[in-house]
C-alpha cells in the first residue's frame, strides 16, 4: 500500500524547502565572491602568478633557484588555460573564477544526474544539487580561482559515463575525461580507482584490465607531450609528480576523521543505507574511495577542505535517491528528513564568509600604497603573491611556502636567497606577521626558514603595517608587514 499521498507531499515539500533555501543562500554569495578583487581562499594568488609568467614566457617548471622558482604543482591543463584568459597588463581572477563557476554548474548537473538515474524520480533530481549546493565547502573551492571542482566535475562526468555503461566495454569511453581531470588537477583518484575496484570484484578481468592499460597508457602518453612538447627541457616530471607530495600528520590525519565525521557523518550513514538496499558495487566503491582518500589526502600539511569535495557530490545523490525511494514506501521518510536537516545544517560549518565591503575597502587600500611606493616590475618577496602581481610587482619566488619546504628537503638552500636580501635584490618584503615580535614558531616558520627571517630583519626595515582583509587571513590578527631595504629609508 503507497505512503498517504498528502504527507508524501508534505515531507518532499519540506525537504526541498529546507534545502533549497541553504542552497540559495549560497548562491546569493556568489557575485560578490565574483566581483571581490583580491585573493579569497589562501590559494588563489600563487596560480595566477605562475599562469602570468607562462604568459610571459617564464619556464614556471625549471628547478628551484633563488633567481627564480614557480612550484607549478597543479595540472598543466589548469595553467595552460589559466595563462590564455589572464591579462598580464591588469592580472585578475575573475576569469578564473568563471571557469570554476562552470566546473560547479557541471558538478551540480552530474549530482542531478545520477540522482535521477538511481531513483528515476524527478523530486531526487531536484533535491539533490540543492544538497550538494548547501554545503558551504562547495561555494567556497567552486567559486575561486582554484582549479578543484573543474577537475572534479571532469573526473565525475567520466565516472557517470562508466557506470551508466558498465555491463558493456563502452565504460572505456570514461578514460578520456578521466585523465583530463587528472591533468587538470592530479587529485581525482577515487573515480578511475573504484571503477577497476569494481570489474576486479565483478571478476570482468579482461575489461578491468583494457580499462587499466588505458589509463595507464594515456596517462604516459600525456605526461610524454608535456615533458617533451609542452614544456621541453624543464623539470615537468618533478613539478607535477613529487611536488604535491607534502609530509603527513597525524594530527591533521586525527582532524581529517573529526571534519568528515562533522560534515559527512550523517549523510554517509543515509548513502550506506541506500546502497545495502541496493547492493551497487560500483557506487559502493565510488564511496568507500572518496572517503578513504579525503581522510588520507587531507592528513597532508596545506591541506584543505577540497578533498572532499567528492564526498559532497556523491553522497547528496545518494541522500536525494533514497528519500524519494522512500516517500513511495511505508519506510518512515520522516526519520530521513530529520537527517537532512542536520545535515544541512552541519553543512554550513568549515568555511569562511564571503568578502564584505571592508575587504573591499582593504584590498584597495593594500593595492594603492603598492602603486604608489613602487614601480612597475620591482621585485618583491612575498607569500601573497596575488597582491603584488597585480600591483604589477615582480614576483621571482611565486610559492614562498612550497620554496620553503624544498630547502627543508635538502632540495634546495636559502644561502643564495639569503645572500639576495643582503644585497637587497627585491624591492620589497610583504608578511602577514609581525616579523620583529611575533613568537609562535609554527606560523613563523611556515613560510620562511630561520636564516630568512635573520636575512630580513639584518637588511630590511618596516615601512607599514596594513590591515588585511578578513578572507585573506589564517589568523584574526593577521595584517600586511611591508618592509624594504634600509638604504632607502
Amino acid at each position: 500500500m503507497a505512503f498517504g499521498e498528502s504527507k508524501k507531499l508534505w515531507i518532499g515539500s519540506v525537504a526541498l524547502l529546507l534545502a533549497g533555501p541553504f542552497a540559495g543562500w549560497q548562491l546569493a554569495s556568489w557575485p560578490v565572491k565574483l566581483r571581490y578583487p583580491g585573493e579569497e581562499n589562501l590559494a588563489e594568488g600563487i596560480p595566477l602568478a605562475e599562469m602570468l609568467h607562462l604568459r610571459q614566457g617564464v619556464r614556471i617548471y625549471d628547478p628551484p633557484s633563488p633567481e627564480r622558482f614557480d612550484a607549478a604543482n597543479y595540472g598543466p591543463l589548469y595553467y595552460l588555460l589559466g595563462s590564455r584568459l589572464v591579462n598580464p597588463q591588469e592580472p585578475a581572477y575573475l576569469p578564473l573564477r568563471l571557469v570554476s563557476l562552470l566546473g560547479t554548474l557541471g558538478c551540480a548537473a552530474g549530482c542531478s544526474l545520477l540522482a535521477l538515474w538511481l531513483s528515476r524520480s524527478y523530486f531526487a533530481a531536484t533535491l539533490a544539487p540543492l544538497l550538494f549546493l548547501s554545503y558551504r565547502i562547495v561555494t567556497f573551492h567552486g567559486i575561486s580561482a582554484r582549479c578543484d571542482v573543474v577537475a572534479l566535475s571532469l573526473s565525475f562526468w567520466g565516472f557517470l559515463i562508466a557506470y551508466r555503461s558498465r555491463n558493456s566495454r563502452t565504460l572505456l569511453l570514461a578514460v578520456p575525461l578521466i585523465l583530463l581531470g587528472f591533468f587538470y588537477k592530479q587529485q581525482f583518484v577515487a573515480e578511475p580507482l573504484a571503477i577497476l575496484l569494481f570489474l576486479l570484484l565483478e571478476r570482468r578481468y579482461r575489461l578491468a584490465a583494457e580499462f587499466a592499460a588505458l589509463s595507464v597508457l594515456g596517462g604516459l602518453g600525456l605526461l610524454a607531450f608535456f615533458q617533451f612538447v609542452a614544456f621541453p627541457q624543464e623539470a615537468f616530471l618533478k613539478h607535477f609528480l613529487s611536488y604535491n607530495v607534502l609530509p603527513f600528520s597525524a594530527q591533521r590525519f586525527g582532524s581529517g576523521i573529526v571534519f568528515f565525521g562533522t560534515l559527512f557523518f550523517f549523510p554517509a550513514l543515509v548513502g550506506s543505507e541506500f546502497l545495502r538496499c541496493r547492493r551497487d558495487k560500483l557506487l559502493a566503491c565510488y564511496v568507500g574511495c572518496a572517503i578513504t582518500l579525503g581522510i588520507v589526502t587531507f592528513a597532508r600539511e596545506g591541506s584543505d577542505a577540497n578533498y572532499f569535495l567528492a564526498c559532497a557530490l556523491v553522497l547528496s545523490s545518494l541522500f536525494a535517491a533514497l528519500l524519494a525511494e522512500r516517500l513511495t514506501e511505508r519506510s518512515r521518510p520522516a526519520e530521513l528528513l530529520v537527517l537532512l536537516v542536520i545535515s544541512v545544517l552541519l553543512g554550513q560549518l568549515f568555511a569562511t564568509s564571503p568578502p564584505r565591503q571592508e575587504d573591499f575597502a582593504r584590498d584597495r587600500t593594500l593595492q594603492d600604497f603598492l602603486g604608489r611606493n613602487f614601480s612597475p616590475s620591482t621585485l618583491a618577496l612575498g607569500y601573497y603573491t596575488g597582491d603584488l602581481v597585480r600591483a604589477r610587482l615582480d614576483t621571482p619566488i611565486s610559492n614562498l611556502y612550497h620554496f620553503t619546504w624544498l630547502i627543508r628537503k635538502g632540495l634546495t638552500s636559502d644561502r643564495d636567497l639569503c645572500s639576495e636580501l643582503h644585497n637587497h635584490r627585491f624591492g620589497v618584503v610583504v608578511l602577514n606577521f609581525d616579523l620583529e615580535h611575533d613568537q609562535n614558531p609554527y606560523w613563523v616558520n611556515y613560510y620562511l626558514t630561520e636564516p630568512m627571517r635573520q636575512a630580513v630583519l639584518a637588511n630590511y626595515q618596516p615601512e607599514a603595517s596594513l590591515e588585511m582583509p578578513e578572507v585573506e587571513k589564517f589568523r584574526a590578527k593577521d595584517r600586511f608587514y611591508v618592509w624594504v631595504p634600509r638604504s632607502l629609508r
